[in-house]
């Protein structure tokens, strides 16, 4: 029995009236139907290439808008300080009541509702081992750096938070005018990497660069951000060099600061 192949080579097919053969257009469509596993394999290299290329720029991508998410915070935060001592004249300290300084931050935060809930400059805080369903369990997005991806509570229930205070400023109520070095050189608050609840207690110093053990550090990429007293936000490199990251937590040290 002749094939579909060979039966075509004999045949005319009247198209219109005219008789026209169909072995060329029969040949191009076999030939193009036709794909090799050398043509395949090259084609996924390709893709694999360009995939290993477009991962790497993707995830710098998302972390460049995650640090660029967690300095707005710090931004929020710094206005919320400015708020604090325009209102009061000294920045809040840590510790009253039993209370952290995110507490008292909370109205210049637009939490004015929780801060009336938890009222720490009349109440003492219930508990400071264990949250409090409803007040101190309550998670504050502002005090969240999103790429510290841990969980929004503590293991105590405490709302978490990615901040801590300089212990300069926040053992004792201090004027903006107390900070002889400079706003645009103090540091008000900066990233942590470790437990911390924004309604507790909890101070650092500059002891260590970000990232070396010390009181400060984060999972950004070679350093960590910081709020001065004058509001800005700076990154700063965990490569600083020691003695001008120490000058940084100091308000009347007289240091010279360098680059940082």
């Amino acid at each position: 029995m002749r094939s579909l192949k060979e039966f075509l080579k004999t045949r005319r097919v009247s198209i219109g009236g005219r008789p026209s053969r169909v072995r060329a257009s029969c040949d191009a469509t076999i030939s193009r139907a036709a794909f090799s596993l050398i043509e395949l394999l090259v084609a996924i290299s390709i893709i694999g290439l360009l995939l290993a290329l477009a991962l790497p720029a993707i995830g710098r991508a998302r972390e460049a808008s995650r640090n660029a998410e967690c300095k707005n915070h710090l931004r929020q935060i710094g206005v919320g300080l400015h708020n604090h001592t325009s209102q009061w004249g000294v920045f809040p300290k840590d510790g009253v009541n039993g209370w952290g300084i995110g507490a008292f931050l909370l109205p210049a935060l637009g939490e004015s509702g929780l801060f009336g809930k938890i009222e720490p400059l009349a109440k003492t805080i219930p508990s400071s081992t264990m949250a409090q369903p409803g007040l101190t369990d309550a998670v504050v997005a502002v005090f969240l750096c999103p790429t510290l991806a841990s969980e929004e509570r503590l293991d105590s229930g405490f709302g978490r938070s990615a901040y801590r205070g300089n212990s300069e400023l926040f053992t004792k109520k201090t004027k903006p005018t107390d900070v002889h070095d400079g706003e645009s050189t103090t540091v008000a608050m900066g990233e942590i990497d470790t437990d911390h609840a924004w309604v507790l207690p909890g101070l650092g110093s500059g002891s260590s660069p970000p990232n070396a053990g010390g009181s400060f550090g984060s999972l950004h990429t070679g350093g960590a951000n910081f709020v001065m007293c004058d509001g800005a936000v700076k990154f700063v490199s965990e490569a600083v060099d020691p003695a001008t990251f120490s000058a940084l937590f100091t308000k009347s040290g007289r240091e010279v600061v360098g680059e940082f």
